[in-house]
This record gives C-alpha cells, structure tokens and sequence, in this order.
C-alpha cells in the first residue's frame, strides 16, 4: 500500500488528509521500479566488483533502501549520522583532519577504491579521516534514497521538503569540508563542526516528520501552549549556540572560549531544565484531559537524561584535556578520546531532543480559548 500522507509542515497545523489514490495507480511505477533496481544490482555488482570490490557496498549497496517507506529510510539515515558524529568527533579529537591532504580524492586515488588494507596502515589519523569520508558520502547517497521514497510512497509535502533540506544540508556540510581541506582552514574546520551538529538535527526531524507518531498527533488545548512555543525556540538557540561554542573551542584551543563556553553552560542548564519541566507538566495535563501526550513525556525525560550526561562529559573532557593530557597542544590521552569524543555525540542527542520538543510543542498543544 502507499503510505499515509504524513506531515504537511512543521508548524503545529492540523496534518490535512490527501486523496486516495488508487491502488492501480501506484502500483504500476512502483513494480516498474522494483524491476529496474532489481536489472541494476544483477548487472551493477558483478561490474563493480570485477573492478575493485569496494566499489560494491558503497554506491550500490543503498539502493535497496528503495523498497522502504520514507519513515524506515529515514530512521536509517538517523544511524548513519549518529555513526558519523563518533568518526567525526574523533577526527577532530586527535586533531587528524588534515591526515589526509587531498580532496575530494585520498592520495590522488579514487575515494571509494582507496585500500583499506593502506588505510589502515597508515595510523590512525589516516584511518579515522580517511573513514569520515567514506561514510559521509554514504550519507549522502542514504539521504538521495530517502528522498526518492518520498516520491515513489507519495509522501506528504512536509516529508518531501524536509528531504530536499537535508540532503541540501549534507551536500553543502561535505562541499565545506572538503574545502576546509583545501584552504587547510582552521576556521573552515570550526565551522564544518558547527554545521554537523544542525545537520544531525535536520535528520532527526525529518525522522519524526516520516513518523506515525506524527502525522497521526491529534493538537489538544494546553494553557502550556503559548510558552513553550517560545521557550523551545529559545532553548534550542541556546542550545545550539553553546555546542557551536564547543566547536570553536575544540578546533581553536583558546582559553577565553572555554571560559565563555563553561559560562553560558549555567544558561543553557537553567534552559533545558524549565523546558523539560513545562513539557512533562503538559504531559500530566494530557493525562488528566484524556489526550495522548506520551511523547511530550518520553521528550521530557530524555532532554533531562542527556542534559546531566552532557554536563559530566563536559567535566570529564575538560579534566582529561588540561589536566591529564596537557593542554590542546598535548599528545591525545584515552581519556580526552573517551569523554571529548562522546560529549560532541550527546550534544547531538540533547540539540536533536530539544528541537524535536520544540516541533511536538507547537504540533500536539494549541491555545486555550479564554472565555468572556
């Protein structure tokens, strides 16, 4: 069957009910595309692999995901993007983003064809840069498929401009990377960190738009309605502005900024925690009212629950790098890999928490009306 039309925007509107469509109708297209891609890896396969067998699992293998609704093709780019933001912080980590000083090619060879067995003998820093690429641009080619599901499922206009934004956010992340490569930019780099961090996001909320949570959301009135529409825009201003702080600060290394960034932490602490406080309060209304807010809930735990990790990542990373390794400057510990690394992954989990809140607040609660 074709999938429901799911969300039409992002705002807290209604989601409004598409045409049937007939059964015939959708059919034919899709069984003329099954055929197609099915020709396309009996005949792609066995060319690609009498040429380099890499070349099979990286441009053809995302090809069935094709056979996917939006929803499931989405929650794969969702774990695509969460293995990149472990590489990429690592990279970034063990200061090695210059390990390898080409691009869009790895030592003048084809990306996809470059040895592994070469890559890995080349240390870590080639490993862990060379690896960035090569999944990034696995992203990349997951994002295209998400996108073209959305056409094959006919999914809802929201889903469909949600995917033509991500996969416009990822191509532009990888062109800025490959530039900060290029130009050897340190200024390039902080901000190709920054971005990666609104890319992650834009997937989870095109994730949570491909839903069925959200496109079957029913809006109910909530006098918390007014206030967290503004709260949970400014919490994930803040939010996101303190991890483009860290960015700064891991890819600059200056003390003024760890200053500023351990600073506006109080801020952001005192942000994250009111918002999480009225969306469980909004979550108990439901519950008295008799209206589904269980995701209101589930949000509110879960901003709570990564903002006191992101806290101790936070203490933890700043220990390991000035007090056990040394200084930026120093040689990389265990410890400042273990904790810098996994405290830019729960950033990503606390901005992506956040902005999902903000979109249920605006789509499950509306305004109250005031009686004379």
């Amino acid at each position: 069957m074709v999938s429901t039309t799911t969300a039409d925007s992002l705002t807290g509107d209604a989601p409004t009910q598409a045409p049937p469509v007939p059964a015939s109708a959708a059919a034919g297209p899709r069984v003329l595309l099954r055929n197609a891609l099915l020709l396309l890896l009996a005949v792609g396969v066995p060319l690609a692999w009498s040429r380099d067998p890499q070349l099979v699992w990286q441009p053809l293998l995302p090809i069935p995901l094709l056979f996917l609704t939006p929803r499931g093709a989405s929650r794969v780019l969702v774990g695509f993007v969460a293995v990149l933001v472990v590489i990429g912080g690592g990279v970034t980590t063990y200061r090695v983003g210059m390990a390898v000083p080409d691009w869009p090619a790895t030592f003048q060879q084809n990306m996809w064809t470059y040895p592994f067995s070469e890559m890995l003998s080349e240390g870590h820093g080639v490993t862990l840069e060379h690896a960035h690429r090569v999944w990034a641009t696995a992203l990349g080619l997951v994002a295209i498929c998400v996108l073209l599901t959305c056409y094959i499922q006919r999914a809802g206009r929201g889903v469909t401009v949600m995917s033509w934004v991500v996969l416009m956010a990822i191509i532009g992340q990888g062109l800025l990377g490959g530039t900060r490569v290029l130009e050897n930019s340190q200024n390039l780099a902080f901000l190709h960190g920054a971005f990666a961090q609104l890319v992650v996001a834009l997937i989870v909320a095109l994730s949570v738009t491909a839903s069925r949570t959200w496109s079957n959301l029913t809006p109910s009135p909530s006098r918390f309605a007014g206030g967290l529409r503004v709260l949970g825009g400014l919490t994930a201003g803040a939010v996101y502005g303190q991890i483009a702080l860290g960015a700064w600060l891991r890819h600059q290394g200056q003390t003024s900024a760890l200053l500023v960034h351990g600073t506006l932490a109080l801020a952001v602490v005192a942000l994250v925690l009111t918002f999480s406080k009225i969306l469980g309060d909004a979550a108990s209304e439901g519950a008295e009212r008799g209206a589904d807010r269980a995701s209101l809930r589930f949000l509110s735990r879960l901003q709570l629950w990564s903002l006191i990790a992101q806290f101790t990542l936070g203490v933890l990373a700043t220990i390991a790098i000035y007090f056990i390794s040394g200084g930026m400057e120093a040689e990389v510990s265990v410890g400042e890999v273990a904790f810098a690394t996994a405290h830019v992954f729960v950033g990503a989990v606390l901005l992506s928490s956040v902005v999902v809140g903000a979109m249920f607040s605006r789509r499950a609660l509306v305004a109250e009306e005031v009686s004379a």
